[in-house]
Order: structure tokens, then C-alpha cells, then sequence
């Protein structure tokens, strides 16, 4: 599955745009959350008029996750007549999008992402990120292969390590910071670097980046997403 990044910067660092993914199979929209920047980002890249149905795969609350997701939803409910699928382990989701005046008829919410044209599901990972929130990666899988995306993480979930280094995780997408702390709530490289071998980076794709630190992070073997132009 390739998945196409509208921004790779964490909310301190607006000029990477929010970290927010998506692909489009058989006129039906995926996406990895909705950050305040998102919507414009899609509206500018694809033609929104041609999409059947839209799935979003919410990993937490915070604004640069969330943030358009309410002008999503409006959108296709009002202009498009189309729907779309919000996906997130906890109902926090349906409050939080009521207080922006979302009405309940204009999205349908699940907990687990519904079978689909794509084949793709999305098993929720708790993740440790903020202390009065639940928040979550997403192990993704389709007929052919298999990545974490970590959302925001102050560390790859130890059951995630083990299987991209058992090789049954093709490719990880994860959360990385240039700044460490007593109490993080992204992850520092330095800690990547102690966790993941060299000979693994190739397939670890750091994002939500806090500086333009891209030179730095592939010196130490690991990629980083590219943002669709």
C-alpha cells in the first residue's frame, strides 16, 4: 500500500504542514488523520467530487491530528452527499465533534475500521503520547503487506519492534523528535538509534518532524516521508 503524506511536521513546526497520509483505491478516500492544514492539502492534490465514500483512521485528539477533520466531514455531507467513515477506539471522537456542531447524521463512527474495497484493516496500538489521552498507532495491513504508523509516540510499542524485527512489519512510520526529555511525548532519535539496527533503518520512515533535521536522521540510516508536491 503506498500512502501519500500531505505534511510531515509535528504542531510546533507549521512550515512541514501537519503529518497526515492518505490513498485513493477505487474512488474511495483512506486517511491517516486530519490535521488542521489536511483538508486545504487534499482539496489542492485530488478531485474530491469523484470520491465515493471516505475512511478516516483517527490516532488521537490533538489539534494537529483532528483539526479539519470536522471541514471534512461538512464538506461531504453538505456538498459532495457523500459519506464517511470515522475511525477511532474511543467515542471521545463523536464528543469532541459535536462541540464543533458536527451533526452525528453527517459521518458514520466505528471503532474498527469497516471491511473495504481496499482490503485494508487497522488494528489499534496504544501508544504512550499524553497523559490525559488515549492515543494510538495503527498496525496496517492489506493483501500484500504490513506497516505501523505510530500517530504520536514517545516510543515504538515493544510487540511493534519485535515483529518489524522479525520481519512480519514491512515498514514502520514513526513519530521522531530532535529533543529528548525526563518526560517525553515524542520520540527522541537517540532512542530509535538504541532500538532499531542499522541494517533495519531503510525501512523506518521517521515523521512529524520538529526542525529540518532530514540530514541528520538519514546520516543515521533512516528514511523519512516524503510530502506529495
Amino acid at each position: 500500500m503506498k500512502w501519500n503524506f500531505l505534511g510531515k511536521g509535528c504542531a510546533f513546526y507549521p512550515l512541514y504542514g501537519n503529518t497526515c497520509a492518505y490513498f485513493v483505491h477505487n474512488r474511495e478516500l483512506y486517511m491517516l488523520d486530519c490535521g488542521e492544514s489536511a483538508f486545504e492539502q487534499l482539496y489542492k492534490r485530488i478531485h474530491l467530487d469523484e470520491i465515493e465514500r471516505a475512511y478516516v483512521i483517527v490516532t488521537h485528539l490533538h489539534a494537529d491530528h483532528v483539526g479539519s477533520l470536522g471541514t471534512l466531514i461538512s464538506y461531504f455531507y453538505c456538498v459532495l452527499h457523500k459519506p464517511v467513515y470515522v475511525i477511532h477506539p474511543e467515542t471521545t471522537i463523536v464528543d469532541l465533534l459535536t462541540l464543533e456542531g458536527i451533526d452525528k447524521k453527517g459521518y458514520q463512527y466505528c471503532m474498527l475500521l469497516p471491511d473495504n474495497g481496499a482490503g485494508l484493516s487497522a488494528d489499534p496500538v496504544p501508544v504512550t503520547h499524553a497523559e490525559d489521552m488515549k492515543c494510538y498507532g495503527y498496525l496496517l495491513r492489506d493483501r500484500e503487506e504490513c506497516l505501523f504508523y505510530s500517530g504520536d509516540s514517545s516510543m515504538v510499542p515493544e510487540k511493534v519492534r519485535e515483529m518489524f524485527l522479525a520481519g512480519e512489519v514491512d515498514r514502520i512510520y514513526h513519530d521522531t523528535s530532535t529533543h529528548d526529555s525526563e518526560h517525553p511525548s515524542h520520540c527522541y532519535y537517540g532512542k530509535l538509534e538504541q532500538i532499531i539496527p542499522r541494517e533495519k533503518r531503510g525501512q523506518f520512515y521517521c515523521m512529524h518532524l520538529d526542525s529540518p533535521c532530514e540530514e541528520l536522521l538519514m546520516e543515521k540510516g533512516f528514511r523519512v516521508v516524503e510530502v506529495e508536491k
